[in-house]
């Protein structure tokens, strides 16, 4: 079994005693990360700062250490997403501390901030992923980058041509979203990973699709394995899933994945299919029956943005071809004492 690093370990992840920073009681109309038309991806541009990563890292405290590590591990997130990460690791924080550890964080050049916005609106969303001097910090630091996670310099994805879309960061963000959750209702669950990939053990590149990479996997145990896959409604979204279902077959009927995979799972991955809504699921399931892609031996499950900004274990179904849904619930962590909240 692969090594369960300390940044993935959810025995890491267990203190719960602390407001989540939203409410639990009030879900929002419509989902945070939904895709909207016309969105655009712009970064803050900041002054050129030469202070050395020496020198900053002398300077930071454990809080500021911890942001640092949650962005390698999670590639994209929101200063929510950051203050429920420091959290869960136990660290008292406020939220608007947060926020003065971010702005200090972007003027010494440890992390890039990006707003997410249409055309016709002033503001817009904003997230964090490192600039080099915090991805320097983060690998000294024991994270572990791959090609999910991996930090590119501006000149470098110009280069490539590998600009993040909003679509592309709201699907990571996403996928952080269900891993908080998880960690944050108390789900009983091993290890998460963002934006990994679920392949045989073999040498790279591997030509015939027996390999998958999701927004976010959770291993609820050794038999255990959710792969996430986050589907925004946008025009090509649905082309690109039904590839990535088919490849998803590939892979959990390939006798080379069942023998030795990267992981050391012993159990196939269940994949599950997080869709903006209920309504936005059926589509996705009428369009995958269209082309073949619903296997009646290896079942597809769905879930849905908003199921996570609540304090629920039942977020998973699966649709029939009437768009009726059977439920099923996480199981929860056992022998868990929780505080009562701090306001």
């Amino acid at each position: 079994m692969k090594k369960v690093e300390k940044f993935n370990d959810t025995v890491n992840y267990s203190n719960r005693a602390f407001d989540f920073g939203f409410r639990a009681d009030h879900i929002p109309d419509s989902p945070v990360y939904a895709a909207r038309e016309g969105e655009e991806v712009f970064m803050t541009v900041l002054p050129f700062n030469g202070v050395p990563v020496e020198e900053i890292e002398e300077s930071f405290d454990a809080v500021d250490f911890a942001v640092a590590e949650e962005l390698g591990r999670s590639k994209y997130l929101s200063s929510l997403q950051i203050y429920q990460f420091v959290g869960l690791r136990g660290f008292t924080v406020q939220r608007q501390g947060i926020r003065n550890r971010l702005n200090k964080m972007m003027k010494l050049r440890v992390i890039r901030e990006y707003e997410l916005k249409t055309p016709e609106a002033e503001s817009g969303l904003k997230v964090y992923d490192l600039d080099y001097k915090g991805f320097q910090i983060a690998r000294h630091r024991g994270v572990l980058f791959h090609k999910g996670n991996r930090y590119l310099s501006n000149t470098k994805k110009q280069e490539l041509d590998a600009f993040d879309t909003a679509e592309d960061i709201k699907r990571i963000l996403v996928g952080n979203m269900i891993s908080l959750a998880g960690l944050m209702n108390g789900v009983a669950c091993e290890r998460f990973g963002i934006m990994e990939t679920m392949r045989p053990s073999q040498e790279l590149p591997i030509t015939d699709g027996c390999i998958i990479r999701t927004a976010v996997n959770i291993q609820l145990d050794e038999e255990s394995i959710l792969l996430y896959e986050v589907v925004r409604s946008t025009p090509h979204a649905m082309r690109k899933l039904a590839d990535k279902v088919s490849r998803y077959y590939t892979l959990i009927n390939d006798n080379r994945y069942r023998e030795n995979n990267y992981y050391g799972h012993e159990a196939v991955p269940q994949l599950i299919i997080c869709g903006e809504s209920y309504e936005h699921c059926v589509k996705i399931d009428q369009y995958l029956r269209s082309r073949d892609l619903i296997s009646e031996t290896d079942s597809l499950l769905y879930t849905e943005d908003l199921f996570y900004v609540q304090q629920t274990l039942q977020t998973l179904y699966e649709l029939d071809e009437a768009g009726n849904r059977t439920w099923y619930i996480l199981p929860e962590r056992q022998m868990v004492t929780d505080m009562e909240r701090s306001a």
